[in-house]
């Protein structure tokens, strides 16, 4: 069963391909794209004669100017959305960091020894809420940290159940109980906040738009017998790194700019500090 639900949490946002395949295919393409473009027009120019024609004359104008315009919508829109994920990501992880923390000293208010051994529960399943660069190689290794954290996780409310035992007051088990519900719910908005992430066919929608209109863009510069310069090749640069970029916003685990856990180690220092001082 832990097996087949970690499995089903590594297929929310499957990527479409692994963040350094994209990252090398835009880089590629968008300049290829550029000369690809720039040579069929320069053939075209010979054929059509179009050496006879003046520049501003050369069709071709309104259908770059559309597609440059629909670039910049897909990837406004993209850019936009991926960074509001990613604030809702980060958000979602500081949200449970206080969910746990507030179950751990909700604990206190208990006897031992449920006390100790609830909060060692909540401590050891906080310490699974972080995922380590290992873990993150390979879908397998992934699979087996989800699968880790949701063992930790099913050891939380049997601990306390035996934790609040009968001399416990109401109150005081209604606190406690509404702590761990709150610290478990956490995990299930974290959960959907990765969730969101721009879909494949959508991503794939918006790399060939953009390869289209870098071929128009070489391609215009060919049919008004004008040279490929620095220009063309600085645009589609420009445009691959906004587009990286884009994937790697939506990238949980993956790319450069992944969230920040130091909420989440704060509070897990702070639990392994009052363990060891009730320790000793």
């Amino acid at each position: 069963m832990g097996n087949e639900t970690g499995e089903l949490y590594t297929r929310l946002g499957e990527p479409l391909l692994p963040f350094p395949y994209l990252v090398a295919m835009i880089l590629v393409s968008l300049p290829l794209a550029a000369l690809v473009g720039y040579r069929f027009g320069h053939v075209e120019y010979g054929r059509r004669q179009y050496d006879k024609v003046p520049p501003e004359q050369v069709p071709g104008a309104t259908s770059l100017g559309a597609m440059l315009a629909l670039v910049g919508l897909l990837l406004g829109f993209a850019f936009s959305s991926v960074l509001n994920w990613r604030e809702a990501r980060q958000t979602a992880l500081v949200e449970e960091a206080a969910a746990i923390s507030s179950a751990f000293l909700g604990a206190d208010l208990l006897k031992d020894p449920g006390r100790t051994d609830l909060q060692t529960q909540i401590l050891a399943y906080a310490q699974t809420r972080l995922a380590s660069n290992d873990d993150l190689r390979t879908r397998e290794a992934f699979g087996a940290f989800l699968e880790r954290t949701l063992e930790a996780q099913a050891e939380i409310w049997p601990a306390t159940m035996r934790a609040m035992s009968d001399a416990t007051s109401d109150p005081v088990r209604t606190l406690v109980a509404r702590g761990v519900m709150d610290m478990l719910d956490s995990h299930t908005r974290r959960i959907a906040a990765a969730a969101e992430q721009v879909p494949p066919p959508a991503q794939l929608m918006i790399f060939l738009a953009a390869l289209v209109a870098i071929m128009i863009v070489g391609n215009r510069s060919a049919l008004q017998g004008r040279p490929q310069t620095w220009r063309t090749f600085a645009f589609a640069g420009l445009l691959a790194v906004v587009m990286i970029m884009i994937l790697d916003l939506d990238r949980m685990h993956e790319g450069t700019m992944r969230l920040n856990p130091d909420t989440m180690l704060a509070t897990i220092h702070d639990m392994e500090t009052a363990l060891a001082a009730l320790a000793r």
